[in-house]
């Protein structure tokens, strides 16, 4: 029904030349993140058990891309609920993929209460994509990917949002005992799960944006004893630079914080390292801008 291919996790030696850090390329899945695997994962089980084939999903922009590209291989419908100023490389991909979009104010909680009413008006099935296991489970394969393509793994660093990419993760850790260790980064400026004092402010990092945590993520969190680092947005920056520069790969500015956190802090992590790359949808011209000092972006 979907034929899906491993991303490749590659050496990035330009940027880290003296450190043993990998990068796993989730930028290169079919709909531009990882996204697409937990809508595999959701979508093969609703057509082999005869469920709705109308789905409506909240999203900041990737994870309606993932449901879009896997609905058309399994004939589903779907709508997205999408906030006003969703980036434009991914209400562009979204548009060209013909997906009905329902855009509102707000982000992260709100997109999620608002498609849950909509998808009890419409019976359709509502995608949680943080904490229903049908979807996130489709993220293990991440982590199993990884530990094939890197069995000496001890570190994986990966960008923390709503909170489903650690939940994946963090089962697959648990239920094959890896001893691998899970590194959950946060935007500085938008925490959510991570221990912070300070009031939130903007980010570019704007994937990662939920304003009230779920506890089940907290529990699993406490419980796997995850880190969960806060980063700076100047060394967002920088991370989107090297990468670029040094790497010649374009990612999300959600995709560098673990990146920045593991450029600043590689010293304190057991290698080899895999940072999780995931996703890569941003123009060319969000990126020069985002790569750029803070003064020459007045929209950071």
């Amino acid at each position: 029904m979907f034929d899906y291919i491993p991303t490749p996790v590659i050496r990035l030696a330009g940027a880290f030349p003296s450190r043993a850090v990998y990068g796993k390329c989730e930028f290169l899945a079919p709909s531009g993140s990882f996204k697409i695997r937990g809508a595999v994962q959701l979508l093969d089980r609703l057509n082999r058990e005869g469920r709705a084939r109308k789905l409506v999903v909240p999203s900041m922009g990737n994870t309606a891309l993932g449901a879009a590209v896997a609905a058309k291989a399994f004939g589903f419908s779907m709508l997205g609920v999408v906030p006003q100023n969703i980036a434009p490389a991914k209400d562009q991909k979204l548009q060209a993929l013909g997906v009905e979009l329902l855009k509102i104010v707000g982000s992260g909680n709100e997109l999620l209460a608002h498609a849950k009413a909509v998808a009890t008006e419409r019976d359709a099935y509502f995608v949680h994509p943080h904490l229903d296991p049908n979807w996130t489970d489709g993220y293990q394969e991440i982590a199993a990917e990884i530990l094939q393509a890197l069995p000496g793994c001890r570190t994986i660093v990966f960008p923390l949002g709503g909170g489903g990419l650690l939940m994946g993760l963090s089962e697959y850790v648990r239920k094959n005992a890896t001893g691998v260790r899970l590194v959950g980064c946060e935007p500085y400026n938008f925490p959510k799960y991570g221990r912070f004092e300070h009031a939130r402010s903007d980010t570019i990092a704007d994937g990662l944006l939920l304003g009230t945590p779920h506890p089940p993520v907290q529990e699993r969190i406490s419980e796997q004893r995850i880190a969960v680092p806060l980063v700076e947005e100047t060394e967002i920056r920088t991370a989107l630079r090297n990468l670029f520069e040094l790497q010649g790969i374009i990612v999300e500015p959600s995709s560098a914080v673990p990146l920045a956190y593991a450029g600043t802090h590689a010293a304190e992590l057991e290698e080899p390292i895999c940072v999780i790359l995931t996703g890569g949808n941003v123009t060319p011209e969000d990126h020069a801008r985002h790569r750029a000092e803070p003064h020459a972006d007045p929209g950071g």
